[in-house]
């Protein structure tokens, strides 16, 4: 019991923290007034262009599911994934588990596998926003590193040996035979009752990873751009929503720059980037493009609120149809967790 209460405090701080730095030395009353005279039709249309990259994903998310399942339904998928988001805005990095979850309960694929295409979905996604740092740094490279030096070229090469790393391991895990192996030395010690369990739990993971196959490589890369040109574009809609002369100046390409900083902040597990997102883009807008703090601050604030009320109540209205509770799915969480061993790690955004 002692770990969840510090892991969950640890987190708890971390969002009360970013959400002061981004509301410190703001004028609220400014930024109400921002607020109430944003243009609601812009922002809905944002709003729905993220719901729609959502769509995008669980496509993807059946791409990769095909060794597992030839074909699965995508409606399933969809409210599988936009569920996992509602879980991750309540309680962070549950939906990790409740997505894949409901997908092989409705499914009837293993549980491994399905952990394990999450796995092959975040290594695209990890690509995509180096990507995006990249873009970041090739397009307002002076102004970015002079507000986060997390973008220095020295971060990204990092980044970039990680990724080395990363893809070296799941080339391993790709080869069942090489994947048997590895499980059979690690698990000599081990009493057989468990160290079959750990092959057969390796295996199932390693089918998930062959989602990378010749046939799924294009329709995977074709999906991520997808869904990641969404996300920006999604971004670059709704700026504008608000008639601030120095956000009406912002074209595609900043729109962008704030998807970098989003991915980032979407990657500290705070429940639905609450704070980091407030902190990040508020930031963003106002220390590289010069938007008035208070302008920026509503920005952060409508965006956030909208896809954050939209998703948490869409995802838990699905998992309910699924004959599932927020009761049930905190359980699948907890019990994941204490048996951490047999887990493979995998972040959802």
């Amino acid at each position: 019991m002692k770990r969840p209460f510090l892991k969950y405090s640890l987190i708890a701080i971390a969002t009360i923290a970013l959400l002061y730095l981004a509301f410190r030395g703001q004028d609220l009353s400014k930024a109400t007034d921002a607020v109430k005279q944003a243009q609601l039709l812009p922002l809905l249309g944002g709003l729905a262009i993220m719901l729609a990259s959502h769509f995008v994903r669980a496509i993807r998310w059946q791409i990769v599911l095909r060794p597992l399942k030839r074909k699965t339904s995508t409606w399933l998928s969809f409210k599988a994934t936009i569920t996992g988001y509602a879980m991750n805005n309540l309680i962070p990095r549950s939906g990790e588990l409740v997505r894949p979850y409901m997908m092989s309960r409705g499914e009837e694929i293993p549980m491994a596998g399905a952990l394990a295409s999450i796995v092959v979905e975040r290594i695209a996604d990890v690509i995509a926003l180096a990507g995006l740092m990249i873009f970041s740094l090739l397009s307002f490279e002076n102004r970015v590193t002079s507000v986060f030096p997390m973008f220095s070229g020295s971060a990204l090469i990092a980044l970039a040996a990680m990724l080395v790393v990363l893809l070296a391991i799941l080339i391993l895990f790709f080869s069942e035979h090489r994947t048997a192996q590895l499980v059979r030395i690690i698990g000599r010690p081990l009493p057989q009752n468990l160290r079959e369990k750990i092959e057969r739990v390796a295996l199932d993971f390693s089918r998930g990873l062959r989602g990378l196959d010749k046939s799924a490589i294009l329709p995977l890369v074709i999906g991520t751009i997808g869904i990641w040109g969404l996300y920006g574009i999604s971004m670059y809609v709704s700026l504008q929503g608000f008639t601030e002369p120095a956000m009406q100046q912002l074209n595609l390409s900043a729109a962008f720059l704030l998807l970098t900083l989003s991915g980032v902040a979407f990657t500290i597990p705070t429940p639905g980037g609450t704070g980091s997102y407030h902190a990040l883009i508020t930031t963003g807008l106002a220390m590289i493009f010069g938007v008035p703090q208070s302008v920026a601050l509503a920005y952060a604030v409508v965006t956030h609120a909208l896809s954050y009320i939209s998703v948490t109540l869409l995802g838990l209205g699905f998992l309910v149809s699924e004959g599932m509770s927020f009761g049930s799915a905190r359980t699948l969480k907890e019990e994941a967790s204490a048996d951490s061993e047999l887990e493979p790690a995998v972040a959802d955004g």
